[in-house]
């Protein structure tokens, strides 16, 4: 199921621009190749998240919004299936880029990157994890609790939806290291807000995405699969 674009929060209303070592046939090879391929992270060129083997035969590319609903489901349906029958072959890679809905994403999104790539998919599982709660806050807060999430610079509103949200103590959760003042820098990292926004521009004219998740295999856009139960049949048929 598709999961819907219309914006929490007009984004208009802020001020942005636009292999393994060769190893001895022992007892536990295999078991050790697979587990390397599962926690193999590296980045694309265009600054998504890549889980498995760049090398991989099956380079799935996820397009993703951390206020989809769809999106949480698909993460929780698809582990461990996905990492265990297809990423740890190193037949099959994940990269996720994100597809910007709204404010509440873009902040999301940007702390998800805060910190190393090979931890990014931690923080990205426990986010999503953790959706209801914070989703749940923005929309109870209504229009007027919202209004100062769109006074001050770019950076300050930012900041404003992540301590609303509790966002910064969500984040310590899974980067337990993370100071107030690392996390705000994160947020205002302008290459990295470029970065999103970029691909999201990407998605929406190139790849002609309408909803999230969308997936492409083999670069090619993947029509009405928007869930694990109907993406798994069709890497398991290649």
């Amino acid at each position: 199921m598709k999961a819907p674009l219309r914006p929490l929060i007009a984004l208009t209303a802020f001020a942005l621009t636009a292999a393994s070592a060769a190893l001895l046939p022992v007892a536990g090879t295999a078991q050790s190749a697979a587990t390397a391929w599962t926690d193999k992270v590296s980045q694309s060129d265009v600054g998504g998240h890549v889980r498995g083997n760049t090398a991989a035969p099956q380079k799935i590319i996820e397009y993703m919004s951390y206020t989809c609903p769809h999106c949480a489901a698909f993460e929780q349906e698809s582990n461990p299936a996905l990492a265990d029958g297809f990423i740890a072959t190193g037949k099959t890679s994940l990269e996720v880029r994100n597809f910007i809905r709204d404010p509440v994403d873009l902040t999301v999104a940007l702390l998800a990157r805060c910190g190393e790539p090979r931890s990014f998919f931690r923080r990205h599982k426990g986010l999503l994890a953790s959706q209801k709660t914070w989703l749940g806050k923005a929309g109870s807060m209504g229009r007027e609790g919202q209004a100062a999430w769109y006074q001050g610079d770019t950076n300050a509103r930012l900041q404003r939806i992540a301590s609303d949200l509790g966002l910064y103590d969500e984040l310590r959760r899974h980067a337990p290291l993370a100071t107030d003042a690392q996390i705000n820098a994160c947020l205002a990292n302008k290459t990295e807000q470029n970065k999103v926004l970029a691909m999201t521009k990407f998605a929406t004219d190139t790849v002609k995405v309408q909803g999230t998740p969308s997936f492409t295999l083999g670069g090619k856009l993947l029509a009405n699969v928007y869930d694990w139960k109907s993406l798994e049949p069709l890497l398991a048929s290649r």
